[in-house]
């Protein structure tokens, strides 16, 4: 199992990061999505709910909420495993969560950081690698550090790269959290260009806080 679990990070972030709809691969080492499982039927009618005026999501099935600010504008994202993405149109500002569940009984033992001390460098070419391949740019200013996603340990990492177009270039700045809670992996990912950023670092830092766990009710 512990080879499927250094594969993760980076079918993670092909899922959160590049929106990758090329999935075949994650399919071996993932269950189904709560898309696939809605499509079938096989969640709870009420498995999750949406207001669009408070721009509060919560899924009950994963046991996670978000209370977006009012202007976002707020989608399910385009891979199947994304359950949220969220966007500031005036910031350039994509805030995206996606949840796997890995094909495996066994539920996730240790915390995203112990997993990332113990396989550091090699989960952290696999970042450097699906960079260049799939946004065809090289990782700058890449850090990794132990952080906390309310209470609960996260890997934190964040890494600017180059964003070309056909009438734009800039450097983009990534901040990705991952947590590994019971069977679930829960990775957010919030980007923006590096310019917007450095203007209010600290605004972009606790967007996280945005992102809540429910109680698992098998706890009690």
């Amino acid at each position: 199992m512990k080879i499927k679990y250094l594969l993760l990070p980076l079918l993670l972030l092909l899922i959160s990061c590049s929106e990758n709809k090329n999935q075949s691969k994650e399919d071996e080492f993932l269950k189904k999505s709560f898309k696939e499982k809605k499509n079938e039927g096989t969640v709870p009618k009420y498995s999750e709910e949406f207001d669009p005026e408070t721009k509060i999501y919560s899924n009950y099935e994963y046991l996670i909420t978000i209370d977006a600010p009012d202007n976002w504008k707020v989608d399910f994202g385009t891979s199947k495993h994304s359950i949220f993405r969220g966007n500031d149109p005036e910031l350039a500002l994509t805030f995206s969560l996606v949840v796997v569940e890995p094909n495996t009984d066994k539920p996730v033992r240790e915390d995203a950081w112990e997993f990332y001390r113990k396989n550091r460098i090699k989960l952290d070419n696999q970042v450097k690698t699906i960079v260049k391949t799939q946004m065809n740019s090289e990782i700058e200013n890449y850090n990794a550090e132990k952080s906390y996603v309310k209470n609960f340990v996260s890997l934190k990492q964040s890494y600017d790269h180059i964003v070309r177009g056909a009438d734009v270039e800039y450097l983009n700045h990534v901040i990705n959290h991952s947590v590994y809670r019971d069977e679930y992996i829960y990775t957010i990912t919030i980007q923006m260009p590096k310019i917007i950023y450095d203007e209010q670092p600290m605004y972009f830092e606790r967007l996280v806080n945005k992102v809540s766990f429910l109680p698992n009710p098998d706890d009690f």
